[in-house]
């Protein structure tokens, strides 16, 4: 390939594509590709994540965290959905011989957060790798329809959960103060407030925000067929990251796996209720437009994490 002409699997989407039409469409899906997760019959939400030793941790997470972190990046997926997590299946794949000082970290980090949120592991597979790559499968079960990202609507409030940046200072800021670290070692997805927003029917749309604002904001703008705009100051600043970018941490930053929901403005007062009964910090960030950019009041919008441009 010329070295000016573009990689055509440089962007993620790309390569997501090419996989979803190389096979067969999913007739017994209610919801396929391109949400948080898929629904398989009328109340079955399933997804899948995996993590990679050198891409999405190194040495600032031990072998528990790791383990913990695997299993609640899947809980907010389906979260995002409206579903309670009920079971997993594990693939480890590790080098040979293998560290049981790090497996046997690695599984008590996993045990705490399955039984934190009522996963059950059900199966697996393990294999020699090169290096470290755990995957997770993890199935829910929706308590009412499906919140999809599709529902945004010109007009709906913007909102987003818990600190955002504040994980991603972690994995960016040179000298991280203990509570960005602490968020980036172990994501404490609101399962609970989502699931309960969605029996209520308070969320037009919802996702979980893994990849940081700049990256995720789009995509739902994009499945829906909308723009949207966000206000910077409006974003919570947690107090240690006082003084830092905050447009790169807060909008560029990921790994918070909060929730980044869309509603119309009549339900606000509903939405802080619910928020403040789950003890859920909760935000409005900005407005939902016709279709168009997503843009940042008063900045240029940063550019997004993709895993197949620069790496973090």
């Amino acid at each position: 390939m010329p070295p000016d002409e573009p990689d055509p699997f440089q962007r993620e989407q790309e390569l997501i594509d090419l996989l979803i039409d190389a096979c067969p469409p999913p007739e017994g899906a209610r919801v396929g590709p391109g949400d948080d997760a898929a629904v398989w019959g009328e109340r079955e939400a399933i997804t899948v994540d995996t993590m990679v030793e050198g891409v999405h941790w190194d040495a600032r997470l031990r072998a528990a965290d790791v383990g913990y972190k695997l299993v609640a990046v899947s809980v907010s997926d389906l979260g995002a959905m409206g579903a309670r997590p009920a079971w997993m299946v594990l693939s480890v794949s590790v080098p040979s011989p293998v560290d049981a000082a790090w497996m046997e970290g690695f599984a008590e980090g996993l045990g705490q957060a399955a039984r934190r949120w009522g996963v059950a592991l059900i199966g697996g597979d393990t294999t020699r790798s090169p290096i470290r790559v755990l995957s997770i499968t993890m199935g829910g079960v929706l308590e009412s329809a499906p919140v999809l990202r599709t529902g945004a609507r010109p007009g709906d409030d913007l909102w987003i959960t818990g600190w955002p940046g504040l994980a991603g200072a972690g994995y960016l800021l040179a000298d991280p103060p203990p509570a960005a670290l602490a968020a980036l070692r172990r994501p404490s997805p609101p399962s609970e407030f989502a699931r309960a927003a969605a029996r209520l029917g308070l969320p037009s749309a919802m996702m979980d925000t893994s990849d940081g604002l700049a990256s995720d904001l789009p995509r739902l703008c994009r499945a829906a067929g909308v723009g949207a705009t966000v206000d910077p100051h409006a974003l919570p600043l947690h107090p240690s990251l006082e003084g830092q970018d905050r447009v790169a941490l807060q909008v560029g930053g990921g790994d918070d796996f909060q929730l980044l929901l869309t509603a119309p403005p009549e339900r606000a007062e509903a939405l802080r209720a619910l928020a403040a009964e789950h003890s859920v910090a909760l935000s409005r960030v900005g407005r939902i437009t016709p279709a168009g950019p997503v843009t940042l009041s008063g900045a240029a919008w940063p550019s997004g994490y993709s895993h197949f441009e620069a790496s973090r």
